[in-house]
């Protein structure tokens, strides 16, 4: 059986919008080319319930529709509508970090690619070991995770309440 998917509304892209704005902005130029959609329900790894993928957009979807798309967010709806608006935002904005483009200095041609995780670790190492991971020397040992909820100018961005 087909699992159904649809196209996220307005109030989704209005998160991504602002998230791109405050935070991503290597993505400024293709924000009108990201996708974001949900599926019916969420698929499964490993036992685990995948909240949603990032994905680069495959060129066929430009020949079926009407945009370009350089990525596509997919998200899984039964497991979104449990999120907190603050969840949503940080779904999104997990989503988001996974999306980059480069610029070729000698041509100006944009290249779009997804970038796995930073970290990846396992419940059970962390809590044995905490964060043990060297780091590059300009990274921050510890980031609050407040900053993922408040913009630069210090307000929260808009609330994904369903």
């Amino acid at each position: 059986m087909a699992v159904e998917m649809w196209k996220a509304g307005k109030d989704v892209y209005d998160v991504v919008t602002k998230l791109v704005s405050d935070y991503h902005p290597d993505l400024v130029m293709v924000l009108d080319e990201i996708a974001v959609i949900f599926r019916e329900r969420a698929s499964k790894a490993g036992g685990r319930v995948i909240l949603g993928k990032s994905r680069k957009a495959p060129a066929i979807v430009g020949v079926l529709g009407d945009t370009e798309y350089k990525f596509i967010l997919e998200l899984a709806s039964d497991e979104w509508s449990g999120l907190t608006g603050a969840q949503k935002t940080a779904l999104l904005d997990h989503h988001l970090c996974a999306c980059r483009t480069e610029e070729n200095p000698q041509t100006g041609d944009f290249k779009c690619f997804v970038a796995p995780p930073d970290v990846t670790y396992y419940n059970d190492e962390m809590d044995r070991h905490g964060d043990w991971r060297p780091r590059e020397e300009n990274e921050a040992s510890e980031a609050p995770i407040t900053t993922l909820f408040v913009s630069d100018d210090g307000t929260p961005p808009p609330d994904m309440e369903a």
